[in-house]
């Protein structure tokens, strides 16, 4: 038989609908933690009370709040970005904005999205996210701590007018380490409703799945026009730490996701290789950032998130060095 002519075939590709573009981001790393100082704190800490059983990511998350709350920007930065300012343009108005947002005198608490482990309870769901807000005011941890140092700084336990004060260090001490107990619990206390599925951002996710598509979606974007809905639901950074890894395990760092909420604005990824060296990666979408990118400045984005990040690590280092010294300081003999 004569052969046939190849029939010709339709072919129609549908493209993904509302498919997010990809958001500029600066990226920034990190393996200076001092982690043996942080096991040493810990561990004085539980021999001097029980309820102070503070964990890594507890002292990880609080000094996050304490950093956002404390954080100046380098003279080094602050210039490159007035020099960026005074040449205009998109890069300039970026540099402007970025001025604004590291000039603030303190930043807002940042509600912190933690991702909790939810597979010994249900492991089709694997992961359980909770919204969290350090309360440093409401445990007035920052002013303690610094009441604390000071006194140290002025009256250390070598000095003759120590024994004389140290009944008003005992007392600031006493206050510190009851509100950092105080902490503790708060922290199990959310950890055991996440880990339960019974936080409000599990119980908006579990609404959302029994919604048509397009309902889904305008609910999904609604948190992010009110930003108190915003910081219970969904957060404003990401704050994920895998611990420390199998040691046979070569897993070296770990880069978190995050949604595409636009006001989730950092991702903190944390792991802890075999060798026991703590990696810290942020990931930074802050508007400010993001514009710097666009506008052609790159290295000026990456300076304020490598900055932000070496700044985070050094003052929690020094941080447990304070209090470190605040927990052991002895009674005066004689």
């Amino acid at each position: 038989p004569a052969a046939r002519s190849p029939r010709p075939l339709s072919f129609h590709l549908d493209g993904l609908p509302d498919v997010s573009p990809v958001q500029p981001e600066s990226c920034a790393e990190s393996r200076a933690v001092d982690v043996k100082a942080i096991q040493v704190l810990r561990r004085l800490l539980r021999r001097r009370n029980q309820m102070l059983d503070l964990k890594v990511n507890d002292l990880l998350v609080l000094y996050r709040a304490i950093h956002a709350a404390t954080y100046r920007p380098s003279e080094g930065l602050r210039d490159g970005l007035q020099t960026a300012t005074r040449a205009g343009g998109p890069a300039g108005k970026a540099a402007s904005a970025a001025l604004k947002m590291l000039a603030a005198p303190a930043q807002r608490n940042p509600a912190i999205l933690i991702p909790v482990d939810a597979s010994q309870r249900s492991p089709r769901d694997r992961l359980y996210p909770v919204s969290f807000e350090a309360p440093l005011k409401e445990l007035d941890l920052l002013d303690l701590h610094g009441q604390a140092v000071r006194f140290l700084a002025a009256h250390p336990p070598h000095s003759a007018d120590y024994a004389r004060f140290y009944p008003q260090f005992q007392a600031i001490r006493r206050r510190y380490l009851t509100s950092l107990a105080g902490f503790s619990a708060v922290m199990k206390h959310i950890k055991a409703i996440a880990t339960a599925g019974e936080t409000a951002n599990i119980e908006a996710a579990k609404l959302l799945a029994h919604l048509p598509v397009p309902l889904q979606r305008l609910l999904d974007r609604l948190p992010t026009q009110f930003d108190v809905l915003n910081d219970l639901i969904k957060g404003r950074e990401v704050f994920s730490n895998v611990g420390q890894v199998a040691p046979t395990s070569t897993l070296a760092r770990f880069i978190t996701a995050k949604d595409d909420n636009p006001k989730k604005s950092l991702a903190w990824g944390i792991l802890t290789d075999a060798q026991g060296v703590m990696c810290i990666s942020l990931r930074d979408f802050r508007p400010p950032v993001t514009q710097l990118m666009v506008a052609g400045q790159p290295e000026l984005a990456a300076q304020i998130t490598r900055e932000y990040l070496d700044a985070y690590v050094q003052g929690l280092n020094r941080y447990v060095q304070e209090l470190y010294r605040i927990a052991v300081a002895a009674r005066p003999t004689g």
